[in-house]
């Protein structure tokens, strides 16, 4: 199979937080992001933001907000949704496997009810859409976080039906080849 056609628009290398870019196509079952970085070493939080357009006033509806914390002992991840400027109740994930200063992987898995997380190629969290998917179609990402990449990938590279994600190794390694 050739990675490139894996591929729903280019990949972003290294860009300046905050950053906001629009998802070609928006969002659909099957739809997977790729992003790896660095957690800042003095890090607080940062966020992973997959958007209904990107307006700041009103500020647009947020399908998915993923947020790590590292300000306690925890490293946990918040969920959550915002519709119509108002935040939704969130969701605490605890025992979330990375720490100040290190490198990750996450794949983001967008199925048809829900999204699934890995980090580092291991199953995280699942979330359940509160917005339609089909509604989603910009990413951001902003706080203690240095990005290295950003992949769109258009289908999962190993069948179109499976609805698990492949190991983030596997990913990284075929979008290389090229």
């Amino acid at each position: 199979m050739d990675p490139l056609s894996l591929l729903l628009q280019p990949p972003v290398f290294y860009p300046v937080v905050p950053y906001v870019c629009t998802i070609f196509g928006g969002l659909q079952h099957g739809r997977m992001i790729l992003v790896q970085g660095t957690v800042g070493i003095s890090a607080v939080r940062f966020q992973i933001d997959f958007q209904c357009g990107c307006s700041t006033r009103p500020r647009s509806d947020i399908a998915f907000h993923f947020n790590p914390r590292f300000s306690s002992s925890d490293a946990h991840v918040i969920c959550n949704t915002l519709r119509k400027n108002q935040w939704l109740d969130e969701f605490k994930f605890s025992g979330f496997p990375l720490r100040k200063g290190e490198s990750f992987v996450l794949l983001f898995l967008f199925l048809a009810d829900k999204v699934k997380v890995s980090v580092g190629g291991q199953h995280f969290l699942d979330f359940h859409y509160r917005l339609p998917l089909q509604d989603v179609d910009t990413l951001g990402i902003s706080g203690d976080v240095t990005v290295k990449e950003i992949s769109f990938l258009s289908s999962n590279p190993y069948h179109d039906a499976m609805t698990e994600y492949p190991l983030c190794q596997v990913m990284c390694n075929l979008l290389l080849i090229h």
